[in-house]
């Protein structure tokens, strides 16, 4: 993991810093943007097409995720009960269509509100994985003690803790407050933490309620 992501993340990116301005317009398109310097014919629109498969490939890999997500919730009844129908094949059909469903309303609330909705969309889920990976961090180093303390023995143990674990939780915060700090990303920030204060409500009210009946 380390190696591929300094490769083909940070390889690639110092590729195309190295190549093209950072103040270029052409990097709306950055990989096709180092091929038209490198002055190769027709590699541009070869790399555009590509991403374009690419696009599509992350949009499939995220219909799938999303949509066994939502049969998961429907299944430990925290989200409506028939988005844990299934097909004859065990397919979670319903969750499928609703998460397509999410993602035609968003294309068609884009081209209404241009510039308004992707962004918003894309903000929230920025901080959101932020956000997941703080809680992870601080699940590993709860559960990491509890087993320590109960003998539990465990398959997988990850060296330098809990140092490197405080260390990225660390880095996390500096980012946070970079965030709210910065003018442009403190939206981003706020609507993260409106999101998720909105979820844990829910998510409450509805575990009173399951408590209730």
């Amino acid at each position: 993991m380390a190696w591929r992501i300094l490769v083909f993340y940070i390889g690639s990116l110092s590729v195309i810093i190295a190549v093209v301005p950072w103040t270029s317009e052409a990097l709306k398109s950055p990989f096709a943007a180092v091929l038209q310097a490198a002055a190769i014919p027709g590699a541009a629109t070869a790399i555009t097409l590509i991403a374009v498969v690419a696009l599509l490939s992350a949009l499939n890999a995220n219909l799938y995720g999303a949509s066994r997500m939502i049969y998961s919730l429907a299944q430990r009844q925290e989200a409506p009960r028939w988005l844990g129908r299934t097909s004859a094949r065990k397919v979670p059909v319903t969750a499928v269509l609703a998460s397509v469903a999410f993602g035609f309303v968003a294309a068609v609330l884009e081209l209404l509100y241009p510039n308004r909705v992707l962004p918003m969309l894309l903000n929230i889920v920025g901080a959101t994985c932020l956000l997941v990976w703080t809680i992870s961090l601080l699940a590993q180093l709860i559960l990491r003690a509890r087993a320590d303390r109960a003998g539990t023995p465990l398959p997988f143990r990850m060296g330098g803790y809990p140092w490197l674990t405080v260390l990225a939780l660390a880095i996390l915060a500096l980012i946070f407050v970079l965030l709210i700090a910065t003018p442009d990303t403190r939206a981003q920030f706020i609507s993260m933490a409106t999101l998720t204060a909105a979820i844990a409500v829910i998510s409450e009210i509805a575990r009173r309620v399951r408590r209730a009946r």
